[in-house]
């Protein structure tokens, strides 16, 4: 703290004063001789005070120094006339970094393209925590305005497809206050449908207690559809190893089987036996014609199916 006289004069000062706005003077501080006419912006700060104004200011002092106080200053009254003023000050600069630090995560977490949710960590008459911050993402990723969410529970995003099993997941990481990741089906406000990988924590307060739960989701939806898409894929090509290992077995094996008879047992064989086997033959390799046919028209739609999912992703 420190005061000035109406000559701006430097009356009284404390230690800290001389510590710290003294280096901004000349002459040392605090000795009742310091002449603070050549402080310009502190002379325009004293005349408001010698107004009778209170108020307070915050001042950025540069380097050497590179700190911000806030000061607020107080006209002096001696038998109902002004005749100094007393200005206190405080040091704010770490109150003042932690706020630009704040400013930059919020900015950050606003304009970050995952959706951000933040809900209590408990609430006294919910089994689900309410909702008390959405970003820019979670609006544009829903449809929901921001009104339209705070205060609600995450429930109102949930719908018929949503996974109860991920629920009861995610209810019991909120109940034990733990870590947690869950995919599921989540609704934007027109009805539709999309897939979301929810990342979630708790916060703890500075006393150490879970205050919080913070999310953070990423719409997977295309990927899931690849995933889903590949799995029908598998499917079908299951299918047709079924076809080749059961439906051509069985005329392969005639026609293995009439052929060995041919070999085997030709001389012995009745010239009116010959025909009938030659029409076994040509009944089986037909009926082999189609099976391959069947695949080979089978494996075409797969690759028409892969082509149009290719053209969509």
């Amino acid at each position: 703290m420190w005061s000035v006289d109406r000559d701006y004069k430097l009356v009284i000062s404390n230690q800290t004063f001389d510590d710290i706005l003294g280096q901004m003077f000349s002459n040392p501080a605090g000795h009742g001789s310091e002449d603070l006419g050549n402080q310009l912006h502190f002379i325009t700060l004293y005349e408001r005070a010698f107004l009778g104004e209170t108020f307070k200011e915050v001042e950025y002092l540069e380097k050497p120094l590179d700190r911000w106080l806030e000061i607020s200053y107080h006209p002096i009254v001696d038998d109902d006339e002004i005749t100094g003023v007393a200005c206190f000050a405080h040091d704010i600069s770490q109150i003042k970094k932690e706020g630009d630090r704040l400013k930059l995560l919020e900015s950050v977490v606003t304009n970050a393209t995952d959706a951000i949710l933040i809900t209590e960590a408990k609430s006294p008459d919910e089994t689900v925590p309410r909702i008390v911050y959405v970003n820019n993402a979670l609006l544009k990723m829903t449809g929901y305005s921001q009104d339209e969410i705070i205060g609600k529970t995450p429930n109102f995003l949930l719908g018929p497809n949503s996974d109860r099993k991920q629920l009861a997941h995610l209810r019991k990481c909120f109940e034990s206050s733990i870590s947690c990741e869950i995919e599921i089906v989540f609704y934007k406000k027109n009805g539709e449908e999309f897939w979301i990988h929810m990342a979630m924590a708790p916060v703890a307060d500075s006393a150490g207690n879970f205050a919080h739960f913070i999310a953070i989701g990423r719409d997977v939806t295309e990927r899931v559809k690849n995933v889903a898409a590949i799995q029908e894929q598998n499917f079908e090509l299951n299918e047709i190893a079924r076809i080749q290992s059961h439906e051509v077995r069985g005329p392969l094996a005639r026609i293995q089987g009439l052929i060995s008879l041919l070999a085997n047992y030709f001389n012995l064989l009745e010239s009116k036996e010959i025909p009938e086997i030659l029409k076994y033959l040509k009944v089986s390799s037909n009926e082999m014609d189609e099976v391959i046919k069947k695949i080979i028209a089978h494996t075409e739609e797969i690759r028409e199916h892969l082509n149009e999912e290719d053209e969509r992703f």
